[in-house]
C-alpha cells in the first residue's frame, strides 16, 4: 500500500524545519532528498533544519516513510509532516489502515518550495 501527497510551501526568511512524527504507537522511518540528494535518513526526525529561502526556492523536499504496523490494538498507521519557518507553519498529515497485523505501508510527500 502507498499514499502520496504533492504541494507547495511558501518559504519565507526564517529557516525550514521538518519534523516527522509517526503515529498510532507504530514503527517507521524516513529518507529526505532535496532534488536527488539525500539530506537525511533514520527513524527520529525532529526539528531538521533544511535551509532558508535562498536556499530552497526552486527545489523540492521528497521524503519516503515506511511505517510498519507492530501495534497489536490497531492496524491504522498514519505520519504527519510538520514544515516550519515558512510563511506559514504548516503540518500535513497521511494515514492509512493495513489489512494484515505486521503490514507495511509506504509514504510518500514531496514540497515544492516557493
Amino acid at each position: 500500500m502507498a499514499l502520496s501527497l504533492e504541494t507547495d510551501y511558501h518559504v519565507g526568511s526564517k529557516d525550514v524545519t521538518i519534523s516527522i512524527v509517526i503515529g498510532d504507537a507504530q514503527l517507521g522511518a524516513s529518507v529526505l532528498k532535496i532534488d536527488s540528494k539525500e539530506i537525511k535518513r533514520g527513524d527520529k526526525i525532529q526539528n531538521l533544519k533544511i535551509g532558508k529561502e535562498s536556499q530552497l526556492k526552486g527545489k523540492t523536499l521528497s521524503i519516503k516513510t515506511v511505517v510498519t504496523d507492530v501495534n497489536d490494538k490497531t492496524n491504522h498507521t498514519s505520519v504527519t509532516y510538520k514544515l516550519k519557518g515558512g510563511t506559514k507553519d504548516n503540518d500535513f498529515y497521511l494515514d492509512a489502515t493495513v489489512d494484515n497485523e505486521g503490514d507495511s505501508v509506504i509514504y510518500r510527500a514531496k514540497f515544492n518550495f516557493v
